[in-house]
């Protein structure tokens, strides 16, 4: 079955057109008879894609009876799925005066008013039934529709939670990613613009500046700013740690590594629970090669925050120096299990199979390290083409790993 035409039946059953075998009942009238035919064979147009005869059988229907709902509906679904949306329109209202708690119809009928430019009757309807709806790929069209409403609008608060429900409804559909992309660009650029204003000298608008400086892969500007921010609030929360992933960013020379140690012990005398700076304690002490601080680390990053992949990939890498597979096993599986996209974890995990000459395991990690460093490295080489097209050939993006 074609894509068109499995979209056809599945819009046709929203309004459960599902026929019902009538049995050879003595006083079954014949109009009931009638229409069933005529819907059945309106069912079959539909499914050959031949909707001018789906149209002409239900019209049928509606001669004989013009408050069938079903009839009524599924008219409106056919014409809507032609793109006559004027005459859809007119059915889907007639179809929910009948019956008001027909949320599919209402979602399409808002579907189509905002086909003809009647962006508040579309905003309307579409508020009231996205709520209810139930099946997945009238969520998604639906939600689309209501989030670019809102957007129009301005009002990012209201597109951001519709996104939310789509994009924990379908996590890969890459509308809706780039939607809630481009929606928390404005929201953060709002944010800018208004810290700006409001508090253009605070340290908060210095870490903010630091952070899009590192962004523009401009870590010594960004260590700068950073400076300043923590110069003018030294328990500014979260700054001493993004002090310390900026200078290990300019440079790991054994003076810079000195540097960011204190800046994420810092860290952790601003906040205890800062799992992140534990793990890059544990990391450094690992480099230097002090196993026993790099495990304590380790084990204290994964005690806050059991299911981040660094801390137990870095618990794993630790243990296994140690002989400990068994116990270096089950936390890089942990971390995988977690994150199946950290590809720092499945090799790792990939290194501890081999040791426990688990070699179709091991081999199985490999492969899997590849795909997805080759997928970040195409990721990496298309931003380093924008930002040479930009003119900022020296500027990657922080988030694609190295």
């Amino acid at each position: 079955m074609s894509t068109i035409l499995r979209v056809a039946v599945f819009f046709l059953m929203f309004f459960s057109c599902t026929l019902v075998c009538l049995s050879a009942q003595a006083g079954a009238s014949d109009p009931k008879r009638e229409m069933q035919a005529h819907l059945a064979r309106a069912q079959q147009a539909v499914a050959d894609k031949q909707f001018e005869a789906a149209i002409r059988e239900l019209n049928a229907v509606l001669a004989l009876d013009p408050k069938n709902v079903e009839a009524r509906g599924n008219l409106g679904v056919v014409e809507f799925l032609q793109g006559n949306f004027a005459a859809a329109s007119q059915n889907l209202r007639q179809a929910l005066r009948l019956q008001p708690s027909l949320w599919k119809a209402q979602a399409i009928l808002g579907l189509c008013e905002k086909a003809q430019g009647r962006f508040d009757s579309a905003k309307t309807l579409l508020e009231k039934s996205f709520p209810h709806l139930q099946d997945k790929k009238l969520q998604i069209r639906a939600g689309m529709a209501l989030a670019e409403l809102d957007y129009q609008q301005g009002d990012l608060e209201k597109t951001s939670a519709v996104l939310a429900v789509l994009q924990k409804l379908d996590p890969t559909n890459v509308d809706v990613l780039y939607v809630v992309y481009r929606v928390h660009t404005d929201l953060a650029t709002q944010a800018r613009d208004s810290l700006a204003l409001i508090a253009p000298n605070s340290a908060r608008m210095h870490e903010l500046l630091a952070q899009h400086l590192v962004t523009e892969g401009d870590a010594k500007g960004a260590i700068a700013q950073y400076r300043e921010a923590v110069r003018i609030d030294p328990r500014l929360p979260g700054a001493h740690f993004e002090l310390g992933e900026a200078i290990l960013e300019d440079s790991m020379s054994e003076q810079s590594q000195q540097d960011a140690q204190k800046e994420f012990e810092t860290a952790l005398t601003v906040n205890p629970g800062d799992a992140k700076a534990e793990s890059r304690l544990g990391a450094l002490f690992s480099l230097h090669g002090d196993m026993d601080a790099a495990l304590s680390h380790y084990r204290r990053a994964a005690e806050l925050a059991p299911d981040d992949p660094e801390a137990q990939v870095g618990l794993g890498k630790v243990l296994m120096s140690a002989g400990q597979l068994d116990q270096a096993l089950e936390h890089l599986r942990h971390a995988v299990a977690v994150d199946a996209l950290d590809a720092q974890a499945h090799y790792r995990l990939s290194q501890a199979y081999r040791q426990l000459g688990r070699i179709s395991e091991a081999a199985s990690e490999v492969a899997t390290f590849k795909q997805l460093r080759e997928a970040k490295e195409r990721l990496r080489s298309a931003y380093v083409h924008i930002y040479k097209e930009s003119g900022n050939s020296q500027a990657l993006n922080p988030d694609i790993p190295q």
